[in-house]
């Protein structure tokens, strides 16, 4: 077994197969709306395309994810729902890759199946453990080949999806530019509440608005509540405890101890045979150098580290308790502090560095046992007062409750649904409060709340009921002013728009030479400002509150800055990961009539 395979033993707990493990999740939480089930006959679970998904596969899918997610966490729909679309996504990417002529060798496909691991005793492919394997899930051996090279597929295409999109710096430099351009306007602003306060309303307008549309005028339902409230972190203000009772508690929990957990960084040169072992440890030894010099661990790794798992990331290997990586590893680990680099290690067939660079040591204070104490003693004193309100003054009035348990009684001023109080809407118990079934004077819980529950007493409560004309008429008049003062900046609009493209502009607001991400405009207007050329100069832009914006761009300045190298490199990235986004979108949109 190669030292890589070492590690990555080490770092693995799950027995999966990483052949069948479809790294297709993230692409699924993305796109999922892409992705709607298709069910076939019951001779296939699921269908592509046309194409017939196997049972195996299916299972072999639902069990991955039920897995991930945790059954107990997940509802079986979400997991199969999840489930399904990942099997869609592989399949319409295997299925498009193929149609663009990639291929994948049966030679290919059975190295693969010999070298998974999970099929592997004693360094040797196991034939009985693989025949096993795929007998439990149904498939048969060409079912197998034809998942895997489904698999290679499928990822090869998602990662030319994600490559393709390159950046040229000529491109990046025009992106610095457009988000540095700099742009004057004039415009004028139309206030829908300055124009409603102008507007008139008739007495026959309220009537005849009130009598079309009584149902919109509720008095709704409303509420006010007498509650006591008990959690634990009252409760152990009353708590005494002991430095007996600290100290036998710090010894036992000393004794089991969590072990200390140590990140770690590797580079990894490898080799094959004795004459390139010389060459990777001259190549090993400039690295460890240029470490001693100060250079970036992180960039040393991703220049010239074997390890394709890890490189990208710096040489990041995740943390160790001091039995997850190779002997070798750890018994260098535990030499090194925080940020040291090790002294060369040798394993079969590779050379390593390793950079320690974070441990968290498990350390347990006095007085974090104390409140681990109290924490329990509390929540005890709360089971016992949970207990004796159920036995003894379940459906007494709560007066009797604070006085016969010493707790105090909290009173809320009447709420409806939508104007719950603060203290009362955290507490996520609106649905036991509006249930049609509770009547004034009833008492609701215990309710279980977060560290605590809480016992409420319905204090009075007034029924949903119609509004009279007269009580509503206040809020008529502001929705017909409003009504009026949208169709009165409409028109007024209109106009503004021929006085800017004709240049009568004396009245108009003027800024000059802002940018994109100035506060002095909102974001929409902004937008079409930046969107637009001078030859088509004017817009109207209408805002969510009912506000109009009627704007003319008058002056472009580009920017004459030289971009920084560090400017031009970014940009590339954000037009790469933009262009990637955009294709894989485009992708799976495309894909939606296979469904």
């Amino acid at each position: 077994m190669s030292a890589l395979q070492n590690i990555r033993k080490g770092l693995s707990s799950s027995g999966s197969s990483i052949i069948v493990a479809i790294l297709i999740f993230g692409l699924v939480a993305t796109f999922g709306g892409f992705l709607d089930t298709t069910q076939n006959s019951s001779n296939s679970p699921l269908t592509v395309n046309g194409k017939n998904i196997s049972f195996g596969e299916y299972n072999l899918e639902l069990n991955r994810i039920s897995s991930l997610l945790g059954q107990d966490q997940v509802s079986e729909e979400i997991i199969q729902s999840i489930a399904e679309n990942s099997i869609k996504a592989k399949e319409i990417l295997y299925q498009n890759g193929n149609d663009i002529g990639m291929r994948v060798s049966d030679d290919y496909v059975n190295n693969m199946i010999a070298n998974d691991p999970s099929f592997r005793v004693n360094e040797e492919f196991d034939s009985a453990l693989f025949r096993g394997f795929i007998t439990r899930l149904g498939f048969t051996v060409q079912d197998y080949r034809n998942l895997v090279r489904t698999k290679i597929i499928a990822e090869n295409l998602n990662q030319f999806l994600e490559k393709s999109n390159l950046v040229f710096e000529n491109e990046a430099l025009e992106f610095i530019r457009s988000t540095n351009q700099q742009r004057s306007v004039q415009f004028k602003k139309l206030s829908i509440e300055k124009e409603s306060k102008k507007e008139t309303v008739s007495e026959s307008e309220i009537i005849n608005y009130y009598q079309a549309n009584q149902y919109k005028f509720i008095d709704p339902k409303t509420i006010s509540v007498n509650y006591i409230l008990v959690i634990e972190d009252d409760l152990k203000k009353d708590i005494e405890i002991t430095e007996d009772e600290i100290n036998e508690e710090f010894d036992l929990i000393s004794l089991n101890r969590i072990p200390t957990q140590t990140k770690v960084s590797h580079i990894q040169i490898s080799f094959d045979g004795e004459e390139q072992r010389t060459k990777s440890l001259k190549n090993i030894n400039n690295v460890i150098n240029e470490l001693r010099q100060g250079k970036s661990f992180s960039d040393l790794a991703n220049s010239f580290s074997d390890d394709i798992g890890s490189k990208s990331l710096g040489g990041d290997l995740g943390f160790t308790d001091g039995t997850v990586f190779p002997e070798e590893f750890e018994n260098e680990i535990l030499e090194l502090d925080v940020n040291d680099i090790s002294n060369l290690i040798e394993l079969e067939g590779s050379f390593h560095v390793l950079k320690i660079t974070e441990r968290n040591q498990s350390y347990i204070s006095k007085e974090d046992v104390k409140e681990s104490i109290l924490s329990t003693k509390a929540r005890e004193k709360l089971s016992e007062i949970i207990v004796s309100v159920e036995e003894n003054f379940l459906g007494e009035n709560l007066d009797l409750v604070a006085n016969e348990l010493n707790l105090n009684i909290n009173k809320t001023k009447s709420f409806s649904s939508s104007s719950v109080p603060e203290e009362i809407i955290k507490f996520d118990i609106l649905s036991e409060l509006f249930n049609e079934s509770v009547s004034e004077g009833d008492i609701l819980g215990p309710i279980e709340i977060d560290a605590g529950f809480i016992l409420v007493e319905i204090n009075s409560l007034k029924s949903e009921a119609l509004l009279s004309q007269s009580e509503a008429e206040e809020e008529i008049k502001n929705i017909l002013r409003n009504e009026k003062a949208v169709t009165s900046i409409a028109t007024k609009a209109l106009e503004v728009e021929k006085a800017l493209t004709e240049g009568k502009t004396d009245s108009f607001t003027e800024y000059s030479l802002i940018k994109r991400d100035s506060s002095l405009l909102p974001v929409s207007v902004l937008n079409t400002l930046f969107a637009i050329e001078l030859n088509d100069p004017v817009f109207r832009s209408n805002l969510p509150n009912g506000d109009i914006y009627v704007v003319k761009l008058t002056k472009i300045k580009n920017s004459e800055n030289l971009a920084k190298k560090e400017e031009i490199n970014s940009a590339k990235i954000s037009l790469n990961n933009l262009r990637s986004r955009i294709s894989v979108a485009s992708f799976f949109k495309q894909q939606e009539a296979g469904f």
